[in-house]
């Protein structure tokens, strides 16, 4: 007998960063090092994901940004008034930088490498 779906059941593993999380969430990853803190959004502090820049200068994860921006009208860094539609996608050196990023595997009881965060994908097939 089929069973119905429970709130409780866990979310399916992320095929692109191997863990646990909603559509609505940022994929998360664990960095055997320091991340530089001009690679950090400030909004969830973590590396920055799909990073927008906003008009005074500061980056942001494209997912935190967008639901910061639901409630608020201002940048949380320096709190100037700031639009959504005003702020544009990072450089490709900045996307490059994140992807060189070393990050773990997440399935450490079975695997300890550590790789490059735009390899993780891959890494899983």
């Amino acid at each position: 007998m089929n069973q119905p779906e429970s709130a409780n059941d866990p979310e399916p593993l992320c095929a692109v960063c191997g863990q646990a999380h909603s559509l609505e969430e940022n994929h998360f990853y664990s960095y055997p090092e320091e991340v530089d803190d001009d690679l950090i959004c400030h909004i969830c502090l973590q590396a920055l994901l799909d990073p927008l820049d906003t008009p005074c200068g500061h980056t942001y994860c494209t997912l935190c940004l967008t639901n910061f921006l639901v409630e608020k009208d201002f940048c949380p860094m320096d709190r100037k008034p700031l639009v959504l539609q005003h702020c544009k996608k990072s450089s490709i050196l900045v996307n490059k930088l994140l992807n060189k990023l070393l990050v773990t595997c997440p399935f450490r009881e079975h695997c300890t490498q550590v790789l490059q965060r735009c390899d993780l994908e891959h890494h899983f097939q």
